[in-house]
C-alpha cells in the first residue's frame, strides 16, 4: 500500500496529537486554576481578586482541542468518521466557538459589577491587557493596590508600572535610599 505524500506518517500524526493534547491540558488547567482563584477570592472576600479573561478563552480552546483529540484517537485506531460523528463534531465546534467568544464577557461584566457593588475597584497598576486577553485585579482599598504594586516593584524595579509610583526613581532605587 502506497501512502499519499500529503498524508502524515504515523509518527508525525502522533507528535501532532501529543502537541494538541498538551495544549488542551494546559487550557483546562489554566481555566480551572483561575476559576478556583476567582471563586476563592469571592467566597472569602479577599483583599484582591483577579479576573483573568484569558483563562475563559482557554476553555473554548480546550474544548476545540478535545474534539481534535477525539478524532485523532479514532484516526490512530483506524476508524472512519461516521456521518453522526461529523454532525456531532460540527455542533460541538459551534458550541466551543460560542464559549470562546461569549464566556469571557459573560463572566467579566457581571463579576466586575458585583465587585464594584461590594466596594472593590480595579487596580490599574496590577491589571494588564494584551489584545483581548485582559487580567483585571480588583482591590478593596486603594492602599492595597499600591502595596501590591510596591511588592512587584521591589522584586523587579525595571517594570513600566514602577515609574508610576512616586517612591521609585528611573534607575529603580527608592527615593531617599542610599545608592
Amino acid at each position: 500500500m502506497q501512502q499519499n505524500e500529503d498524508t502524515l506518517k504515523t509518527w508525525q500524526f502522533v507528535i501532532w496529537w501529543l502537541v494538541i493534547f498538551a495544549l488542551t491540558a494546559f487550557g483546562l488547567i489554566y481555566f480551572f486554576y483561575y476559576v478556583y482563584q476567582l471563586l476563592q477570592g469571592l467566597v472569602i472576600s479577599a483583599a484582591d481578586i483577579t479576573v483573568n479573561k484569558g483563562a475563559f478563552y482557554c476553555l473554548g480552546g480546550a474544548f476545540l482541542g478535545g474534539i481534535l483529540l477525539y478524532f485523532g484517537v479514532n484516526k490512530l485506531r483506524g476508524k472512519e468518521v461516521s456521518k453522526a460523528q461529523n454532525t456531532w463534531a460540527s455542533r460541538a465546534f459551534w458550541v466551543a466557538l460560542g464559549l470562546t467568544i461569549l464566556l469571557p464577557q459573560l463572566i467579566h461584566y457581571p463579576t466586575a459589577s458585583y465587585l464594584q457593588a461590594q466596594g472593590y475597584n480595579e487596580c490599574e497598576l496590577q491589571s494588564r491587557q494584551w489584545l483581548h486577553d485582559k487580567v483585571m485585579v480588583y482591590t478593596n482599598t486603594p492602599e492595597h493596590c499600591i502595596e501590591l504594586a510596591r511588592a512587584d516593584c521591589a522584586e523587579s524595579p525595571e517594570r513600566q508600572k514602577c515609574r508610576l509610583l512616586p517612591q521609585f526613581s528611573a534607575n529603580g532605587l527608592t527615593i531617599g535610599s542610599d545608592p
